[in-house]
């Protein structure tokens, strides 16, 4: 009983959204302005990081804002012409994938989100933060997600340019943070297939800032707290970029996962995202656990649910 009173307390979440009047303009500019950066990708073969069944790729692509974008490419050995799974981590975790199952028939592309390669950690005793999630964040246009989304619809350029890979469809799994990279991708590219939203955070934010512990809540809330009098402008900024305003334009299959003990991504927060789905959507509920719902048993789970889709 217990268990269906977390339910319903958890599921029960459907906000109104509400866009801005220039909001589509606002992201229809941005991507036009992509389009005129050269995306100059390069593919360096790893023999280090190649498998038995895999050669891998340092890849180097060139992002919003003419930004360089690093990436880890896994192409099968064996299969010619893959489709394509882009995996994007969480925020100030470069590890979430670091275990990945990866598994034929597929190529897998292993995103890093722009700036962490030489990320400042979160320092909970010092109270230092990577800063990311505050960078820019009074103007709108030069906000760092503006360019972490962005960077999404630029890996699909950058692997299109592949000869030896098949890009009519792809697959893409994001976790925390990275959910919402793969959201945005997903609602702007007719290519993709198939979506995973793997615990994801930086969804509905005028709850999520209130209730989640994680090290984006409490970056952008220090920063707040900092700045007072810019509090009303910020949340005005945020809500270009809340996960939930790109809900309507996903017509791909959906996996989402969830924890009811995960204060990262908190449960209320990802069943509003998932509630306001209108497409063929499932969810892997784990009650007894956190952030890390599923584990790498989840993460095999994820595969296999793509593969039921594209074949």
């Amino acid at each position: 009983m217990a268990l269906v009173s977390d339910f319903d307390k958890y599921f029960l979440h459907l906000p109104k959204i509400s866009q801005p009047d220039d909001f589509e303009k606002f992201w229809q500019n941005a991507i036009n302005e992509l389009k005129k950066t050269p995306i100059d990708v390069q593919y360096v073969h790893n023999k280090r990081k190649s498998t038995g069944k895999f050669s891998a790729y340092d890849m180097t692509y060139i992002g919003y804002g003419r930004i360089q974008l690093f990436a880890t490419l896994y192409i099968p050995d064996k299969i010619e012409r893959p489709h394509a799974v882009i995996l994007f981590h969480d925020y100030d975790d470069l590890d979430s994938y670091a275990q990945f199952p990866i598994d034929l028939p597929f190529a897998y592309c292993f995103v890093e989100l722009r700036g962490h390669r030489n990320i400042i950690h979160y320092d909970q005793e010092q109270n230092r933060y990577p800063g990311f999630m505050t960078e820019g964040i009074l103007e709108k246009d030069d906000y760092y997600v503006k360019g972490l989304y962005l960077d999404g619809l630029r890996t699909i350029d950058a692997l299109r340019l592949h000869k030896n890979l098949d890009c009519s469809k792809i697959a893409i799994i994001g976790k925390g943070l990275g959910a919402a990279v793969a959201l945005f991708t997903t609602s702007n590219s007719n290519r993709v297939m198939a979506l995973v939203l793997d615990t994801p955070s930086f969804c509905y934010l005028d709850k999520a800032q209130n209730i989640a512990k994680s090290v984006i809540a409490n970056e952008i809330n220090a920063f707040i707290e900092e700045h007072r009098s810019k509090k009303s402008a910020i949340k005005k900024n945020l809500i270009y970029f809340d996960a939930l305003q790109f809900i309507k334009a996903v017509t791909c299959p959906v996996l989402t996962t969830v924890g009811f003990k995960d204060s990262l991504s908190p449960a209320e927060c990802v069943f509003a995202l998932f509630n306001h789905l209108q497409c063929d959507k499932t969810v892997e509920v784990y009650p007894d656990e956190g952030h890390s719902a599923g584990g790498i048993e989840q993460q095999k789970r994820m595969i296999e649910w793509i593969k039921n889709i594209i074949v």
